[in-house]
């Protein structure tokens, strides 16, 4: 009986021992039978962020914080969801929503986690510079888009939940409801 079941110096069985092949026959034969098996696991759900390089680390140790640690996919767009809703950005809006029909079909989620920021520079090109001094004006103008994302989520996918919050530049997240 041979070694393995190519050339000598193939390497690509080489590694495996009888049981091993064993194994990947076995594996295969569970996929085509069962092939659902085989597709994405479910995921719990998928981040609306902004692409702001301050925010990654503190948007990660969010959704780990919360449960979702590798459970998640991300959508990340100047502004975040402002981006999503913003009349400014409208161009941008057909792409949020074809990621979001795929996210759904793929993972399965059961919710939108959607994040906006304080000192965001695409909430000023949406919503004014005057954000950048009224931090009243800021947080009303980002609840604003955070919940017209919620409100188009919800009529467009009745059956996901939708987290809500602005992050501060600490990374602590007031949440929005």
């Amino acid at each position: 009986m041979k070694a393995h079941v190519h050339h000598v110096g193939c390497g690509c069985a080489a590694r495996l021992s009888r049981r091993g092949m064993l194994g990947l026959g076995f594996a295969g034969a569970i996929t085509a039978a069962f092939p659902a098996l085989a597709q994405y696991p479910n995921y719990e759900a998928m981040l609306v962020n902004c692409i702001d390089p301050r925010f990654t680390t503190s948007s990660f140790v969010y959704m780990a914080a919360n449960g979702m640690k590798d459970h998640y996919s991300q959508f990340s767009i100047a502004g975040g969801p402002i981006g999503v809703v913003a009349p400014a950005f409208a161009t941008w809006q057909k792409t949020f929503w074809d990621n979001l029909g795929i996210t759904v079909q793929l993972h399965r989620i059961n919710r939108v986690v959607a994040l906006t920021h304080r000192d965001c520079g695409a909430s000023f090109v949406a919503y004014g510079d005057a954000l950048r001094t009224d931090r009243a004006l800021e947080t009303a103008k980002h609840t604003e888009a955070l919940r017209a994302l919620k409100a188009d989520v919800d009529q467009r996918y009745p059956g996901l939940k939708v987290d809500m919050g602005i992050m501060a530049l600490d990374g602590t997240v007031e949440v929005v409801t």
